[in-house]
């Protein structure tokens, strides 16, 4: 099998059924469907596609958690991850896997994330410091890329992981998420150990994913959210240093 796509619903069934509707490839593939809310029944979801499989979960394991549970389980040579509240645009899942299997020294791709209107999204990152974060925080600079700089395909080292396609053997030699960060950081911490072992990830914009942004969290309250945000921020800074 060539691909393995990989998704984590907690609650968020409506925003699933339409991402998988946007699901098409050429190649061989499978959809794993993670479920963290096993009060939702998403057997219905088998009927989009006829290629989902749902692993229910007794609980909320966690977005980490899951997403390691189901790389766990791919039979595929390639991995995507996938957030529910994506929309994937054209053909765009057989370009990212076309330039993987032609470009062998990098080992992640990531497309071109678009609002909903299909501006562009800012999606790309450098990795967080105690300055760059707190520049944010006062509104006097950032950690994210501008947006003019999202324009062109190019190498990077950390895109968001709302959709990456990663080689199979990456997470058997380096190890997924941390489970440490169950929502928030996890991709930050993945890219990061990724970098410190020279692994090469590119940014293809003529690859291109709709991403709503914030909808597949809105079942958090702002107090969640934060604790879950900076608990993420002070664990990474604490495992990689301030600098």
């Amino acid at each position: 099998m060539k691909l393995s796509i990989i998704l984590v619903n907690y609650k968020t069934k409506n925003l699933l059924q339409n991402c998988i509707k946007s699901i098409k490839s050429k190649y061989s593939y499978e959809i794993i469907v993670l479920n963290n809310s096993p009060e939702e029944n998403l057997v219905s979801i088998r009927k989009i596609n006829h290629r989902v499989k749902i692993i229910e979960n007794k609980e909320n394991i966690g977005f980490a958690k899951a997403c390691n549970k189901g790389v766990d389980k791919a039979k595929g040579e390639y991995v995507m991850l996938l957030g529910t509240d994506t929309i994937i645009l054209n053909n765009s899942i057989d370009k990212l896997i076309l330039f993987l299997e032609k470009n062998k020294d990098y080992c992640v791709v990531s497309p071109q994330l678009l609002n909903k209107d299909k501006t562009i999204q800012n999606s790309l990152r450098e990795f967080p410091t105690l300055h760059n974060v707190f520049m944010e925080f006062i509104k006097r600079g950032s950690y994210k890329i501008d947006i003019k700089f999202h324009e062109r395909s190019k190498e990077v080292i950390q895109p968001q992981a709302t959709c990456i396609l990663i080689r199979k053997e990456l997470p058997e030699i380096y190890g997924l998420f941390d489970e440490r960060f169950p929502l928030y950081f996890n991709d930050v911490d993945f890219f990061k150990k990724l970098s410190v072992n020279h692994i090469k990830t590119y940014y293809l914009v003529s690859a291109k994913v709709i991403h709503l942004y914030g909808k597949s969290t809105k079942t958090l309250n702002s107090i969640q959210r934060h604790y879950l945000l900076y608990t993420g921020y002070f664990r990474y800074i604490r495992k990689w240093g301030a600098s």
